[in-house]
């Protein structure tokens, strides 16, 4: 006899129906591009195939899920909801696969590490070159972008973790340090203040900044440093690698400032010239993941290849096996980026 209120089985099955996984996940990677031009062509499929995706989901969940505005589309408050359930649908999935991966002694897998620029150049390679080789059947994808895009990624499950710049206090985020690399001043051989042991803030007065983009910690530290001090950090050039700024500092452009890693080759070669700044900043490095994810053995793997001591090294001391190329010698040890 069935029970008063339930919902015939046939009615149940429909429902299932209703949210198809293939249409679901369309849905959900349109949402996160903002475009339906993007997500076909990540999809490798055409707009119109995408578009029919979206109107089934829409008519079986009776509900609009995007407002289209010319030729624009943003999620509607529907759609929000139904996506925060997709992103925690599609976790579990990964979840699920990297689980029976596991299975059969971490042979297969993938791995997704977002490092921001400065990690990704110089910090990220030896710790991801280790877990290779002690684990060459796993896929390893590295996405690389400044502190700010690498940290959203971490937060949408985009990515399994990333090692980012600069101080991580989100509640969502487990943030385990690793690196910490003093700031220097990079100068083309023959400037000026070269001759100084170590350049004060004040000293760069007058002098135009090359700095990296706005969402970059670097620039956020030496803005916040100046601004201490009364000064303006506006930068005279904005670029987004630090192998840019080191041209044009080369050019005889300007002054730069960044992680002493960045220019160690430079100043062996005698290309640039590198001066601690009298007012010490530290640029420290973090690999944060999200404190919601589910555990996954390929996860696990990598986190149990990080220094055991990461949180409680003392200043001074950087893992070599911590720091990829670029690196010249111990750098200044502590929390991460």
């Amino acid at each position: 006899m069935p029970v008063a209120g339930a919902r015939p089985r046939a009615a149940r099955a429909g429902a299932a129906r209703q949210l198809a996984l293939v249409p679901l996940s369309t849905f959900h990677l349109v949402a996160r591009l903002g475009s339906v031009s993007r997500a076909a062509r990540e999809l490798g499929i055409s707009q119109p195939a995408v578009t029919q995706q979206i109107r089934r989901l829409e008519r079986s969940v009776g509900l609009a899920l995007f407002d289209r505005i010319g030729r624009r589309i943003v999620v509607t408050d529907a759609g929000r909801t139904l996506d925060t359930f997709a992103q925690r649908i599609f976790h579990l999935l990964d979840a699920a696969r990297e689980a029976m991966d596991s299975l059969t002694g971490l042979r297969t897998g993938r791995l997704d590490i977002g490092a921001s620029r400065t990690a990704g150049a110089y910090y990220i390679a030896g710790l991801l070159g280790r877990f290779k080789q002690r684990y060459p059947g796993v896929q390893v994808s590295l996405s690389v972008g400044n502190s700010e895009s690498i940290l959203a990624k971490v937060l949408d499950f985009s990515l399994h973790a990333g090692l980012i710049a600069g101080p991580c206090d989100d509640p969502r985020l487990v943030s385990l340090p690793l690196i910490r690399d003093r700031l220097f001043v990079a100068l083309p051989p023959d400037h000026a203040l070269g001759e100084k042991r170590a350049i004060s803030i004040q000293d760069l007065r007058g002098y135009p900044l090359i700095l990296r983009e706005p969402g970059s910690a670097t620039r956020r530290l030496i803005a916040e440093a100046f601004q201490a001090r009364g000064l303006d950090a506006a930068p005279s050039m904005e670029l987004e690698s630090n192998d840019a700024i080191k041209s044009a500092v080369n050019d005889g452009i300007g002054v730069g400032i960044m992680a002493r890693a960045a220019i160690a080759q430079d100043l062996a070669a005698g290309r640039l010239i590198g001066r601690p700044l009298r007012e010490p900043l530290y640029l420290d490095f973090s690999l944060v993941y999200h404190r919601d994810r589910t555990a996954s053995p390929v996860v696990a793997a990598f986190l149990a290849l990080l220094p055991a001591p990461a949180t409680k090294r003392r200043r001074g001391n950087v893992p070599a096996h911590a720091v990829g190329r670029g690196a010249a010698g111990p750098l200044e040890g502590g929390r991460g980026t």
